[in-house]
């Protein structure tokens, strides 16, 4: 119903001004995020050129979701780091969320980045 269409009724006497209110303002509706498909991996080591190389050509395409959620799975005691605390399951939600993206760099210089496609 139209903007035009509800005023008029209101006008009219045919709805009340609470109804008229919840047609003319109803919350919008939450967008659930999509889900992904695909992880991509490029992880880069300084000093290691060829390693670098082949991890490159190993992760050269994205990889299943799946192959990830079946690690995870299979990975109970999983431990993340110390200051972080973060169950499997939690992982798996935040995996399986499109657009998401990690970037990882330490002290030695290694860059690891994970996209979720």
């Amino acid at each position: 119903m139209t903007k035009n269409e509800v005023l008029n009724q209101l006008k009219e006497k045919t709805i009340s001004k609470r109804q008229a209110y919840k047609l003319l303002y109803s919350k919008p509706k939450e967008r659930k995020p999509r889900r992904a498909s695909f992880v991509k991996l490029s992880v880069r080591i300084p000093d290691e050129r060829w390693i670098s190389f082949f991890l490159a050509i190993l992760f050269f395409l994205p990889i299943p979701i799946f192959i990830f959620k079946i690690f995870i799975k299979g990975n109970r005691k999983l431990e993340i780091s110390d200051q972080v605390e973060i169950s499997a399951e939690e992982l798996i939600r935040l995996i399986a969320i499109r657009g998401a993206s990690v970037s990882v760099r330490t002290h030695d210089k290694f860059r690891i980045n994970i996209r979720t496609i």
